[in-house]
């Protein structure tokens, strides 16, 4: 029987085959008692066990089965020499001393005493019939006692080693597979136990994540929500509970190991399939459902890893301004209960966590706009329970408001470009600094613009606010087809393209980036690659 089954287009045919293994009896897993005789005792063993007792078997009856042979042809060979050296040397005495002999013990006896040969000789001897006393009969003696020498002196050099044996059986063992080989009818396959995980059968599909401020979180799809043009009102992102407000709003696999780090400095880590997938008008799941959170815990950061590199960092930036670094491999095993990620000062908590490595760079921004660039070998690498320095020195009443990583390769480029004459403050190649204010206004600032400097620095202003607006957030813009996502505290969600935001410098006026008529602030944004969902968002608008 052949089954063939077809798949429809865009499915992924390991995921249907491990629901069929999982679903079906294509695979089946039982459970077997490792129970054998050792050294006359029943014993239980591993496989590793059962198989050295089976070679040590082999091992005793090869040596045996040698030793028998040996005992065999050492006889024999005695016989054979008595024949030769004694029967045919001294045929005319052996005939003699018959003739005279009265019986045939008489005659053996006669034998044992004129030539000392023991009983069996003696017995061989009288044996020969006189058709074998020819001389033809004489050379085929001598050539079956070379031949009993040869045997005799590979199995005594058989049993001289181990090492010898188990060659002997590997070689049988080799025999027996070209005599009776066939072809296997199942596949070996190189699994871990063959039990199936709830992670064998998910696809990993890129899905958005959103977290409100009291702690709800749920996973959708990305086409969510469409493209929508520059200052628009948005679309809701579902019900919200009495006096929340959405906090964090990011893309992921369905894989990865997401790590939620909380305002009291612990991390915490779940795969990312486990927050259950809504829709956008839900309300979410309750993070103490998936999270061992404490009471009056919140997260704050929420950074999704697919692989734990060693040359990759975390980079925490706490309110107050303290920041450093950790390498990524100390978070690969989490406990339940979560772990210190960073040690804070009394009134402080962490706000912010990003992903870097040593060749990268880090933007950050205070609420009041003041921007400063930092390589990010300049900030110490410390374990988890550590505080780490301060990162800008801020003004009073100010503190910080965002931070973001500027990759290597992007800085590479700028680099490059401003050795070219002709370049200018508008540079429309980028990259940029792309600001989001809270009342809803942006604009995107050159990279160029700043300089890179220390640690404890006040920086460079950035944006210059209004009395009534301060900065919600700050990205590192390099490319052309990337997204921004604003959420309002209402619950009002905004996508706009990137390149629709002006580019202006400084000390420019900005544009309005989300109308915020009765929906409050500006309370996340969040900055997404269109690249894997365009095809999606054009089919979603030519349906409407």
């Amino acid at each position: 029987m052949r089954i063939v089954i077809e798949l429809k287009r865009g499915s992924d045919p390991l995921i249907v085959l491990n629901n069929l293994y999982r679903l079906t009896s294509l695979q089946s897993t039982f459970s077997y008692n490792m129970v054998g005789i050792l050294n006359g005792q029943p014993k239980q063993m591993g496989l590793k066990e059962l198989l050295q007792a089976f070679l040590d078997f082999r091992c005793s009856v090869v040596e045996r089965r040698a030793r028998f042979k040996l005992s065999q042809a050492q006889e024999r060979r005695h016989i054979v020499e008595v024949c030769v050296l004694i029967g045919f040397d001294n045929l005319d005495g052996v005939i003699r001393i018959i003739r005279e002999a009265s019986s045939n013990s008489a005659a053996a006896a006669g034998l044992r005493n004129a030539f000392s040969l023991s009983e069996k000789q003696a017995e061989a001897l009288l044996d020969i019939s006189l058709r074998r006393l020819s001389l033809r009969e004489s050379g085929n003696f001598m050539a079956e006692r070379k031949s009993l020498m040869e045997q005799i002196s590979k199995l005594e050099e058989l049993l001289s080693s181990r090492k010898n044996i188990l060659e002997l059986i590997e070689q049988e063992a080799i025999e027996m597979k070209n005599k009776f080989s066939n072809p296997r009818p199942s596949m070996l396959e190189d699994t871990d136990d063959g039990q199936l995980e709830d992670i064998d059968v998910i696809p990993n599909e890129e899905m958005i994540l959103a977290l409100s401020e009291k702690g709800y979180v749920k996973r959708m799809k990305p086409n969510t929500f469409n493209l929508q043009n520059r200052g628009t009102i948005g679309k809701s992102v579902g019900k919200l509970k009495v006096n929340d407000s959405m906090s964090d709003f990011l893309v992921f696999r369905a894989h990865d190991h997401v790590l939620y780090f909380s305002d009291k400095g612990t991390v915490y880590s779940a795969r990312a399939y486990k927050i259950p997938e809504c829709s956008r008008t839900a309300a979410g799941t309750p993070l103490v459902q998936i999270l061992s959170l404490s009471d009056g815990e919140r997260i704050t950061s929420i950074i999704p890893v697919s692989e734990f590199a060693e040359d990759q960092f975390l980079l925490m930036l706490t309110m107050q301004g303290y920041i450093k670094r950790v390498s990524l491999n100390l978070f690969s095993s989490i406990r339940s209960i979560g772990i210190i990620a960073i040690q804070l000062v009394h009134g402080d908590e962490l706000k912010w966590v990003r992903l870097c490595s040593n060749d990268d760079f880090v933007a950050m921004a205070s609420h009041n706009g003041m921007v400063m660039l930092s390589q990010c070998t300049q900030i110490r690498t410390l374990g988890r329970n550590t505080r780490g320095a301060l990162a800008m020195r801020l003004k009073k009443g100010d503190k910080m408001a965002s931070v973001d990583i500027i990759p290597s390769a992007m800085w590479n480029n700028l680099e490059t470009s401003s050795k070219f004459p002709g370049s200018n403050a508008k540079n429309q190649n980028g990259p940029w600094l792309l600001f989001v204010s809270e009342n809803g206004y942006g604009k995107r600032v050159p990279l160029c613009s700043f300089r890179i400097s220390s640690l404890n620095r006040v920086g460079l202003i950035g944006y210059k606010f209004s009395a009534e607006d301060r900065l919600a957030a700050v990205f590192v813009n390099g490319e052309s087809d990337e997204q921004v996502v604003l959420i309002s505290q209402s619950g009002t969600v905004n996508r706009i393209k990137v390149r629709d935001i002006s580019i202006q410098s400084r000390f420019a006026r900005e544009v309005i980036l989300m109308r915020l008529d009765h929906s409050g602030k500006i309370q996340s944004a969040s900055l997404i690659s269109a690249t894997d969902c365009e095809p999606e968002e054009v089919l979603t608008i030519a349906q409407g």
